[in-house]
């Protein structure tokens, strides 16, 4: 995060931002993105821009750099992240009931190694 960076907005941003932060209808979210490049904008402190919005120093960085680099469209994008794991494939799902019911795990003492549903020993 570099602390030197000058942020100057046009005045066409700087409508578009002050529109999102008056009008009633924005996410929230974008409030928050608008404010904190608006206050930035005006010379505000880190210190007193987190304290205002009831953000962090780092998400105060995080929206100045996006705007920097990507301008007003960048703030209205959330950042893409990873999507969850793939679920296992018919086939992979088919083996390991099948070692589940069939296999002998190594150094078993409680498990049944028989063809029948029980999967654990029965002894009384």
């Amino acid at each position: 995060m570099d602390t030197d960076k000058q942020l100057s907005l046009s005045p066409e941003d700087r409508v578009r931002l002050e529109g999102w932060v008056a009008d009633r209808n924005t996410p929230q979210k974008l409030v928050w993105r608008a404010r904190i490049v608006l206050m930035w904008a005006d010379a505000s402190s880190l210190a007193s821009i987190a304290r205002t919005l009831g953000k962090t120093k780092k998400t105060a960085y995080r929206w100045r750099d996006r705007y920097l680099e990507q301008g007003v469209d960048g703030l209205a994008r959330d950042a893409t992240r990873p999507g969850r794991n793939k679920p296992l494939s018919a086939e992979v799902v088919a083996r390991v009931i099948e070692m589940t019911l069939r296999e002998k795990p190594p150094a078993a003492t409680q498990w049944s190694a028989h063809g029948d549903v029980t999967l654990f020993d029965q002894r009384p």
